[in-house]
């Protein structure tokens, strides 16, 4: 019978692992996980921008909260000009695109 969960290490079968302290939040804040969070934010923004007679639809990326927190990336696309928040609110264009998006 595998050993119960104390401190860190769980037993899986015979093979035994621990979790490097801080290893998630040095995972959710590299820098290949920053770059596939803003090149999907970029596509959703371009694809956005496609109807519009100026780009409306701006990116922003930023890491969450610093220590004491999970410290995830984010990113987020929002409408900059009232173009584009017209073009939203009548057509709901960035919850089209998400729903489309495959993370």
């Amino acid at each position: 019978m595998p050993k119960q969960y104390r401190g860190g290490a769980r037993q899986f079968g015979v093979w035994q692992m621990k979790w490097k302290k801080g290893a998630h939040r040095e995972l959710r804040s590299s820098s290949e996980v920053q770059s596939k969070l803003e090149a999907i934010a970029g596509r959703i923004a371009n694809e956005a921008n496609q109807g519009l007679d100026e780009p409306g639809y701006l990116t922003g990326s930023q890491q969450g909260q610093p220590k004491g927190s999970q410290g995830r990336w984010r990113t987020s696309v929002v409408t900059g000009t009232a173009e584009a928040m017209a073009d939203d609110a009548r057509h709901d264009t960035l919850a089209k695109l998400l729903e489309g998006e495959s993370l």
